[in-house]
């Protein structure tokens, strides 16, 4: 009989063929790279608690929370652009929000031209995070409102869809941005401040369940605010362009990914380092942070001059202290900050001037910024 069809044989011939089967098969790919940028547009730190942001304090308390990060500027379009470029608005060139007529140069790439063949989709919530400026390219679909603001659940819904349809074999790239809390506020609360923390509540219910089906993908996750807001500490609520206040600029950004440890970090960071972060990155903490106000109006901030885009505050932030310098009245120092006084006002000094807009809308609205043309007629 030959041993080919021996039953002992042949038996013994399927075992070797079954064990040798896997090391057969070709390697099993790991998924490739998904990054999801979640920016909620004026919330502020004091507002990421687990009783006002559940979901967003979950997912910090799984991953990293970034404690002591601080946005450029109180103003939607710079502020977004600053974490899609990495660079500070004096260096990517975004002053003010691109309904006054800025926009980002040519030569700057945004996060989503860094990353050309990856499948990228961008669904915002308001105008001034819309494709006007630059906040668009690269983007291989960009969805948001032609003017204004829409709720936030097209964004989310419209981001949830793009998450199903999109493939584990595809690098991909999504940002979802909601324009709630910001004002005019929308609630059942007595005042601005309890309906502020309402809007902040809808914000984290609406970005729930994309964030689970962003942590069951093995997403690298991102959730940030681009500014703060004034509620009750300055003369002019709801005013955030007007302030160099910690309610503006201390903002919450959080970090999670695949096997992340949990961790809170103390460090101080800046909205520039979101770029890093997404790429699994993890930055040095600064010595200190420059920031700055969107425009000057005296009845909000008594003493700046002149009104307008010419008159912002700057500020210096560090560990412990300050240093702030309000044009029309000179420097002044909080607390313990990290250089001398006299160091940190010729930083402050050295920032580049304000630029014009290279396509304003009209004389009038220009001069609303607080534009003043110089002798011989050319504006700065």
């Amino acid at each position: 009989m030959g041993g080919a069809h021996h039953p002992v044989f042949a038996r013994g011939l399927a075992l070797v063929s079954a064990l040798a089967l896997p090391s057969c098969r070709a390697p099993v790919a790991p998924p490739a790279p998904l990054w999801a940028l979640l920016t909620v547009d004026t919330w502020r730190f004091d507002h990421w608690t687990a009783a006002r942001s559940p979901n967003f304090w979950a997912l910090g308390q799984q991953g990293e929370a970034y404690t002591n990060v601080w946005s450029p500027i109180g103003l939607t379009t710079p502020a977004h652009l600053t974490m899609m470029t990495g660079l500070q608005p004096w260096e990517h060139g975004v002053e003010a929000n691109n309904h006054h007529g800025f926009s980002l140069p040519a030569a700057v790439p945004t996060l989503a031209e860094q990353r050309p063949g990856w499948d990228s989709a961008a669904f915002v919530s308001a105008w001034p995070a819309g494709p006007e400026g630059g906040l668009a390219r690269g983007f291989d679909r960009f969805e948001g409102p032609e003017q204004g603001e829409r709720d936030g659940r097209f964004a989310v819904d419209a981001g949830r869809a793009w998450l199903e349809a999109h493939r584990p074999d595809q690098p991909g790239l999504l940002w979802v941005h909601l324009y709630e809390p910001h004002g005019p506020y929308v609630g059942d609360g007595p005042d601005d401040p309890s309906r502020y923390a309402e809007e902040v509540a809808r914000a984290d219910t609406l970005l729930g369940p994309l964030i689970d089906a962003l942590v069951a993908r093995g997403a690298t996750i991102v959730v940030a605010a681009d500014h703060g807001e004034i509620l009750l500490e300055e003369t002019c609520g709801r005013q955030h362009e007007r302030s160099v206040g910690d309610h503006v600029l201390h903002v919450p950004l959080l970090r999670h990914r695949p096997g992340i440890s949990p961790r809170v970090d103390g460090g101080l960071r800046s909205l520039a380092d979101v770029p890093a972060l997404l790429a699994g990155e993890d930055p040095p903490a600064r010595p200190y942070i420059i920031a700055e106000s969107g425009m000057c109006e005296p009845s909000c901030a008594p003493g700046c001059a002149p009104p307008g885009i010419q008159g912002r505050d700057r500020v210096l932030i560090g560990p412990s202290g300050r240093v702030g310098l309000r044009p029309g009245r000179g420097a002044r120092v909080e607390g313990r900050p990290p250089v001398e006084a006299a160091e940190a006002e010729r930083l402050l000094r050295a920032l580049p001037p304000v630029p014009i807009p290279a396509e304003p809308e009209d004389a009038a609205g220009l001069e609303a910024l607080g534009y003043r043309p110089r002798e011989g007629g050319a504006g700065r």
